[in-house]
């Protein structure tokens, strides 16, 4: 009876996973559950009782030098010592088996550039550190994981648009399109920035006042963080200046949004290519898809360049 309902448990926790996933991986997940029903119920040997760890939902610890506190982590990387056990939705259930204190770490996973494939973890934050007791008797535990940004971690700005607003730069040379700071579309606090288009005025593009060239072009990693809500796609990119001139390049395009989302956008790639030593600064490109579509708006909050 034991073995039935150890199978009974492992079997609803992998169903679980599968929600969400491909129809592949939904084979490969079926075929382990069908044989550790096989295992579970045909080995004369005693099996080895799992204890199960509920990841709940991540905590983030405020920082007054790191601005808000908004991150989206979708993603735990679970390791035991020093074994990655798994890389297991956040609020899941995963079994552990082995038993007394073992040591574990998660690492905080993202999606980059709003693309499901893109799982990394995220490398500015700090893994979180705990010991488990595991009893090896079908307990679950819960854990609550925490997570801040690295001291080694640094901004080239924070930009939340409540006491001022650092994208003034018109990138599309209309004035008729604009990018302003409003109070009646936020993501926290009491504003944010919106950028107009309608069927005249297709384009309407924005960048910093400023270039930034405080971190390394080799390599090392670069992101860009922002709260986005957008009636319409949108594209992000650098602005890198050269002597002999700048140049715009849109790397990422960002599907439209009718509820504020979290993105982080993983410019290393883009910068070491270009390797410009007099500065980078962000570009937001939001475009009318015209037909009869009305006027519409993207809004920014909380934007931040994070870097080593």
């Amino acid at each position: 009876m034991d073995k039935i309902v150890i199978v009974l448990k492992l079997n609803f926790i992998l169903l679980r996973f599968l929600m969400g996933m491909k129809i592949t991986e939904n084979i490969k997940y079926l075929s382990l559950s069908a044989c550790l029903t096989a295992i579970y119920s045909c080995s004369q040997e005693p099996s080895p009782l799992p204890t199960y760890l509920h990841l709940k939902p991540a905590q983030i610890t405020y920082q007054p030098a790191a601005g808000s506190i908004s991150q989206n982590i979708e993603d735990y990387w679970l390791y035991v010592g020093n074994d990655l056990l798994g890389v297991v939705p956040a609020d899941n259930i995963i079994p552990v088996i082995g038993e007394g204190i073992r040591d574990i770490s998660i690492q905080p996973g993202i999606r980059a550039n709003g693309l499901r494939d893109n799982a990394y973890i995220y490398p500015f934050l700090e893994p979180y550190r705990s010991q488990v007791q595991l009893c090896a008797c079908t307990d679950t535990l819960a854990i609550q994981p925490v997570f801040e940004y690295k001291p080694t971690a640094k901004f080239s700005f924070i930009e939340d648009f409540e006491n001022s607003n650092r994208f003034t730069e018109d990138a599309d040379q209309n004035l008729l399109t604009t990018a302003v700071t409003q109070s009646n579309v936020v993501a926290e606090g009491s504003y944010s920035l919106a950028l107009n288009v309608d069927a005249s005025n297709k384009v309407n593009a924005i960048t910093s006042q400023d270039f930034y060239n405080d971190f390394a072009s080799d390599g090392r990693d670069v992101y860009l963080e922002f709260n986005y809500k957008s009636d319409f796609s949108f594209l992000v990119g650098l602005e890198a200046k050269f002597s002999g001139g700048n140049a715009i390049e849109f790397a990422y395009g960002i599907y439209p949004s009718d509820t504020w989302k979290k993105m982080y956008i993983n410019l290393t790639d883009l910068i070491y290519a270009s390797k410009s030593e007099e500065g980078y600064r962000p570009v937001f490109n939001i475009t009318h898809p015209g037909g009869s579509a009305g006027p519409g708006y993207l809004y920014l909050d909380n934007i931040k360049l994070v870097h080593y």
